[in-house]
């Protein structure tokens, strides 16, 4: 047994032998490529590298920061919708002029006991001009008092049938404005008057005294008043005074 045992190691010697001398050797530039590893072929490929975490902002940096976006003043309601324009320039200036004035007003008017008459009336106080952009308001205060400057009404009619002298307080306007454009007024007076031609109502020659009021806007009047018979004989006693006006 171990004569076969050596023989076989023997046979398989030389027949290793003679392989490597038969196996041709490569030429050089054509060597074969060099065997790879299972393990080197199959390792894993590199992981990128982790993003650096974020900075943490500093406690007090963020607290101030905090701190002007609430005192800031919140623009986004104010702008109003895209396209919008802001009000520009500064409000309307109003003009006020204050002074001592006399105005001066005639008109036309028809009523009783004087008939178809024309009518003059002064009005002296203190005027005062209102102006603020187009609108305007000049008006005269005519009443004995300090603020109007010691003011009066006065007035004179004559007409066909009689004729007429008041004194009293009163106060005119001329207003220029988007809602309304014209004249307004009042005055309430005591009323001398004396008939004569066609007076309406009575009986010419008699002499008259009462109050009376007058109302008028947009040039158009009115006057009412009462007047009693101080002189003359006859007529009605007393006497309702009316009239219709416009003023010029």
């Amino acid at each position: 047994m171990r004569i076969a045992g050596t023989l076989l190691t023997v046979s398989f010697v030389l027949g290793g032998s003679s392989w490597a001398q038969q196996a041709p050797t490569p030429e050089p530039g054509h060597e074969p490529p060099a065997a790879v590893s299972p393990l080197v072929a199959a390792a894993p490929a590199p992981l990128p590298e982790a993003a650096p975490a974020p900075a943490m902002p500093d406690p007090a940096t963020a607290a101030d920061l905090a701190a002007a976006r609430a005192a800031a003043p919140d623009t986004s309601a104010s702008a109003g919708p895209p396209g919008a324009r802001p009000a520009s320039g500064p409000p309307a200036r109003t003009e006020v002029t204050i002074d001592r004035r006399n105005a001066f007003v005639t008109g036309l008017r028809f009523g009783g006991p004087v008939g178809a008459a024309v009518r003059l009336s002064l009005l002296h106080g203190l005027g005062a001009d209102v102006r603020e952009k187009d609108e305007r308001v000049d008006a005269v205060c005519s009443v004995p008092i300090p603020h109007c400057a010691g003011g009066f009404l006065l007035d004179a009619e004559a007409g066909s049938g009689g004729g007429k002298l008041s004194l009293g307080i009163g106060a005119n306007a001329k207003v220029q404005s988007e809602d309304f454009r014209g004249t307004v007024g009042a005055g309430l007076k005591l009323s001398l008057a004396r008939t004569w031609g066609s007076p309406i109502g009575t009986d010419p020659g008699l002499t008259y005294l009462g109050p009376e009021l007058d109302l008028y806007v947009l040039r158009v009047g009115v006057n009412l008043g009462v007047l009693w018979r101080v002189a003359g004989d006859g007529g009605s006693s007393p006497l309702f005074s009316w009239g219709l006006g416009i003023r010029l």
